[in-house]
């Protein structure tokens, strides 16, 4: 397999990729749920899934400057998040 030219790499565009902070709910009795973390999954041919987290910002869910390529295998679990490690002020 050859490594891609630049005009073949993937580009995401100085946009707001998606906006919002809630998902809503599947049906009446399912609540929203408010939005942690929006990432876009590529999967190149060999299989391998890459994540690229978005940025929040004023509502709107944004690429990465610069894009941070991360293969699933790769990505850390043990990262200390405010789900798994709360402010010590509650």
């Amino acid at each position: 397999m050859s490594e891609p030219s630049g005009e073949e790499s993937i580009v995401l565009p100085p946009l707001p990729l998606a906006t919002g902070l809630l998902l809503p709910g599947g049906g009446a009795a399912d609540a929203s749920r408010r939005i942690a973390e929006v990432a876009l999954v590529v999967r190149t041919e060999d299989g391998v899934e890459h994540r690229v987290p978005l940025v929040e910002q004023h509502g709107a869910w944004w690429a990465p400057s610069p894009p941070r390529w991360t293969p699933e295998s790769a990505r850390s679990t043990d990262r200390a998040t405010s789900r798994n490690h709360p402010h010590p002020e509650g």
